[in-house]
């Protein structure tokens, strides 16, 4: 009997158009069949929100590199969605990416719509990975707004050989034969990756970043202001996952959801 290629569920939190997700999911069909199921627009920074009262519709989306659905909710709905309704048979792997920017240091990672798909998909009990590209911050805007079509040709490199590394480390996850706890493998790539590098095993930071919203001059509104000076004035411990983004290196964070059940506090 022919064994059946593994299944890998693709999506990410940018949307179903993100160049950056079709790169990566043209690199993992090289690994196994993918399906994508991800959001019909931007839901960045939305965690692992899952929709009590939205109406979700999935919508099969053509010209893809893959078979792909869209539907309009969050990346955890899309995983979630996906696993009950779309897919005929369990998903061997779920991948969330190729994030625009990228998802280091804790207050990050638990805003991250890419790395709450990734974690839907652990609480599942399906193996689980996240992966984001970090953007020079001139660039990050322009690029973000065009969905990541409207990149330079070093910024088109570094996604196609961020979405090499990422196949790579698929298959690694793949040959895993016990997966326990709640992990969720968090890659990040420097700008610019050139691809000679695997990514280093590192630890998720912590920062406090302090209040993220400000009043827009002359409008009644508050609005999320990302600040770059936030990592770029932050001292990282060395081997963390801050540390491997200030030294320009590839790295995969494995984090284990599991140590938030705070059973920690019994033990003797």
């Amino acid at each position: 009997m022919t064994q059946k290629a593994p299944l890998i569920l693709a999506t990410n939190d940018d949307g179903i158009q993100s160049k950056f997700l079709k790169e990566m999911v043209t690199a993992l069909s090289k690994v196994g069949e993918v399906v994508v199921c991800a959001p019909d627009g931007e839901r960045s920074w939305i965690g692992h929100a899952i929709s009590r009262n939205q109406k979700l519709v999935p919508k099969e989306v053509k010209d893809y590199p893959a078979q792909a659905y869209s539907v309009n909710g969050t990346p955890a709905d899309c995983v979630n969605l996906a696993y009950g309704n779309l897919l005929e048979r369990e998903p061997n792997l779920v991948v969330s990416g190729i994030n625009l920017g990228y998802n280091i240091t804790l207050p990050m990672i638990l805003s991250s719509g890419t790395v709450g798909a990734a974690l839907e998909a652990s609480l599942l009990g399906i193996p689980a990975m996240a992966a984001s590209l970090a953007l020079e911050s001139d660039k990050f805007e322009e690029i973000r707004r065009s969905g990541g079509e409207k990149i330079d040709t070093s910024t088109s490199k570094a996604v196609r050989n961020s979405a090499k590394s990422i196949a790579n480390y698929a298959e690694l996850v793949l040959g895993i034969h016990e997966h326990e706890g709640l992990t969720v493998h968090n890659l990040n790539f420097p700008p610019g990756f050139d691809g000679k590098v695997e990514p280093v095993v590192a630890f998720a930071d912590h920062l406090r970043l302090g209040s993220l919203f400000e009043k827009e001059k002359g409008k009644r509104h508050h609005q999320l202001v990302y600040k770059t000076e936030w990592l770029e004035n932050a001292k990282p411990q060395v081997g963390s996952d801050l540390w491997a983004h200030k030294e320009s290196l590839p790295s995969v964070s494995r984090l284990d959801f599991s140590l938030l059940n705070g059973k920690s506090y019994l033990m003797p």
